[in-house]
């Protein structure tokens, strides 16, 4: 095979066995790779409602055929299993150089499963693979684990993802952790945790071929020339919280009770570069370099340094616990990294814990004699590390937004505000077709797929597929079968390995189409792919992770919602004061959306006819066995 490996590695951690299996090569036609097949296997792993951290639940990890190629940005992997969050589909999308050492190893795919007995960690490299003690690692944070590693195994060139103590305390906010900061978040550190997994350490050796060299090699240079080195490149992701406040997209701010935050302009990205970021740093083979190092050379933070923070990060750190200093924001970047946690989650879940200070539905005694006023970032501090040590209150609070709410109890959920179970990062309220991306997202709450941003879209393009009320933020008509659209455009660049950042934020949605990946896709593996060949695999993919979904943990047309606030409050400032989201004009999108995806209205499930048409036939005829819809 080309692009693909050929082959998946299969790890036994109960047996402590491993064994080798081939990348079936109709499968990965149909699936693609990466974030594709491993919704797949996941679906085929897992066949009941179980516990996420029982150990027949599956981790998997998933490079897709253009990682570790010539093709810029060719960096992400993706890590799946059973969501500690949702309890649906779960899967986060991750950077840095593991994902091609992955592909260098001779993998597509690395499928773990069971618990081992004790901590331990996955090797890789030209003596062979082992399953390795990890008993002194155990207790490490993310970074010195991997500094510890590749000190025991003698090589920089290891490529390491590993957990850090929030994982191995099954806190639920836990990410899987590569490099300083690359995350693969929305619980995945959690799941492994409860394996006992501590690392997977990959040194690769074997050359990665293409079909088509020449032509690969051109396209490749193609791209990178034609691309623009911009704000991206600059200000990193965090270059969106300004154009997003200004849009009326906006980062969630004091846990979604107001869109106004005055201390936005004391962490402006530009107050970011000037004074802290020492060096940009890319991903491999990426030409942006949206990663950015910092150093803090006065005050209480001086002599702390890191890589980030991203976007998310500052809403997380700066909007939602409304923090107006960077220096702390970065302390906590920092934390987050060390320690392991999702910064989503976990600033939503300290926001969280926040209001339900201030409405005195938590006091002292219950916070372990903290004061959870806004603006405490030394509280934000603490929190992040009692999370992570499931130490006092951060034993509830690491369970996430909605357990944690379910605990605490007291009319607390009303100030909860998640999807299937997954916290919301931003206030969408006023923008259509984000909310709608948000609702119908296969992992819950999702600010990385589906965002119909009608500032940034392609206005032609949108004009021409969907009509003109599409681009309109509060507009009705042909809503659903735009963000069908963007939700499968975006699942592209999951499945290659490719990043989305390059591949179409950046670029504004509107420079590569599904006859690019498609070019791509064939020069690289050999296999002739049209574009509706790769946008019927989208297509299968969103339909595996819906009914996967539905099977285990029964999210159904009832759970394609949003938080109760944006349909009870208006927003409080900005170019959208006053507004708030229509229930009846919500409803009569998400309508749309199910047209377009050819799923029952009444219960917005992939009907039987649909699953066969698009070549699902054997996840067709598991509908018949646990909904009368099928019947």
């Amino acid at each position: 095979m080309y692009g693909w490996t050929g082959k998946i590695l299969i790890v036994d951690l109960s047996n402590r066995k491993v064994s080798i299996e081939d990348t079936d090569i109709n499968l990965a036609k149909k699936f693609l790779g990466g974030r594709g097949l491993n919704s797949y296997f996941l679906y085929k792993e897992v066949k009941n409602r179980i516990d996420p951290f029982d150990p027949s639940n599956v981790l998997i990890f998933g490079a897709g055929p253009l990682a570790g190629t010539l093709m810029p940005a060719s960096c992400r992997f993706t890590v799946t299993a059973l969501s500690s969050t949702t309890g649906g589909h779960g899967d986060a999308n991750s950077g840095g150089m593991f994902a091609s050492e992955i592909k260098y190893a001779g993998f597509d795919n690395i499928i773990f499963r069971g618990k081992a007995d004790k901590p331990v960690y996955l090797r890789i490299d030209r003596k062979g693979i082992f399953i390795e003690d990890a008993g002194e690692l155990w207790g490490k944070d993310s970074w010195d684990t991997q500094a510890a590693l590749r000190k025991k195994l003698g090589g920089e060139e290891y490529q390491i993802a590993c957990i850090g103590i929030a994982g191995e305390n099954l806190a639920r906010v836990a990410s899987v952790m590569h490099g300083l900061k690359r995350a693969a978040a929305k619980g995945m550190g959690a799941v492994m945790g409860s394996k006992n997994l501590k690392a997977i350490a990959v040194k690769g050796f074997k050359p990665l071929k293409v079909a088509r060299s020449k032509e690969f090699a051109d396209k490749a240079l193609k791209i990178l020339k034609s691309h623009i080195r911009g704000d991206m490149t600059l200000y990193g992701t965090t270059g969106g919280v300004i154009p997003e406040v200004k849009s009326g997209y906006s980062p969630a701010s004091k846990n979604l009770q107001t869109t106004v935050f005055e201390g936005i302009k004391y962490i402006d990205p530009r107050i970011l570069r000037e004074k802290y970021i020492t060096k940009v740093k890319s991903c491999y083979g990426c030409s942006i370099s949206c990663g950015r190092l910092y150093d803090v050379k006065e005050g209480e933070f001086s002599g702390l340094d890191g890589e980030g923070p991203e976007l998310a990060a500052l809403w997380s750190w700066g909007t939602q616990p409304q923090v107006a200093s960077l220096p702390a924001i970065l302390k906590a970047d920092v934390l987050s990294n060390r320690l392991g946690v999702d910064c989503i989650e976990t600033g939503n879940t300290i926001a969280f814990a926040m209001e339900c200070y201030q409405r005195g539905i938590l006091t002292k005694e219950d916070t372990d004699g903290l004061e959870l006023d806004w603006g405490n970032y030394k509280t934000v501090h603490t929190l992040i590390e009692k999370i992570a040590k499931r130490e006092g209150i951060g034993d509830i609070l690491s369970e996430g937004v909605e357990r944690a709410s379910q605990k605490i109890g007291k009319g607390s959920h009303e100030f909860a505000h998640t999807i299937k179970g997954q916290s919301v990062s931003s206030d969408m309220r006023v923008k259509h077709g984000i909310v709608l991306g948000y609702a119908t997202s296969t992992r819950g709450a999702d600010h990385l797929r589906g965002l119909l941003i009608d500032d940034v879209m392609p206005v032609e393009y949108i004009k021409k597929n969907f009509g003109e009320e599409a681009l309109k933020s509060k507009g009705v008509v042909g809503k659903g079968k735009a963000v069908r659209w963007i939700q499968d455009i975006t699942t592209v660049p999951d499945c290659l390995g490719l990043c989305k950042i390059f591949y179409i934020l950046s670029a504004g949605y509107s420079v590569f189409t599904f006859s690019d990946f498609a070019e791509m896709l064939t020069l690289a593996t050999g296999e002739d792919f049209s574009a509706s060949d790769v946008e019927l695999a989208t297509e299968r993919i969103y339909n595996v992770e819906r009914m996967f979904s539905a099977r285990t943990a029964g999210f159904m047309r009832k759970d394609d919602t949003v938080p109760e606030r944006f349909f009870r409050e208006p927003t409080d400032g900005g170019s959208s004061k006053g507004q708030k989201l229509d229930r009846d004009r919500f409803e009569i999108i998400l309508d749309d959306y199910y047209s377009a995806r050819g799923w029952d209205k009444s219960n917005g499930l992939p009907t039987y006819e649909k699953l066969k048409s698009i070549g699902l036939d054997d996840i067709a005829e598991d509908t018949r066995k646990f909904t009368d819809n099928y019947l």
